[in-house]
């Protein structure tokens, strides 16, 4: 009586996990519905500018800077520039960043004489 509950059990439960595995359909897709499914790609990213800076003195004449190598393909030389801190003319040095995106193009910051003022337009991807 013992085997015939147990083996009853077991076919019942075979059965069950046959049903369930004949009555699962996969979904089949073609490449164009995956694709349409696709969302589009992300907008360009941009940097967002930092603060205006203004100064009332002129910046000096930009470093001549000597780019240390690549460290690898890819990378975007980003020029040095004057900043102003701490009442005092400060340079920063330029680096290799990567690009946002691959077709990126760095441009650089600037000062721009306003007159009675110097104002800094930051540097930013485009």
């Amino acid at each position: 009586m013992k085997r015939t509950v147990i083996f009853g059990t077991c076919l019942a439960f075979a059965t069950l996990m046959l049903v369930s595995a004949c009555s699962h359909k996969e979904e089949v897709r073609t490449e164009r519905e995956i694709l349409r499914e696709t969302p589009p790609p992300a907008p360009r990213v941009t940097s967002t500018p930092a603060p205006e800076l203004t100064v009332r003195q002129a910046p000096p004449p930009p470093r001549v800077e000597t780019r240390p190598p690549q460290p690898a393909p890819g990378y975007a030389w980003v020029p040095g520039n004057w900043t102003w801190s701490n009442n005092a003319w400060v340079w920063v040095p330029g680096k290799w960043e990567r690009p946002p995106e691959r077709t990126a193009t760095w441009v650089p910051g600037q000062w721009m004489d306003l007159g009675d003022r110097w104002v800094w337009r930051q540097g930013h991807w485009e």
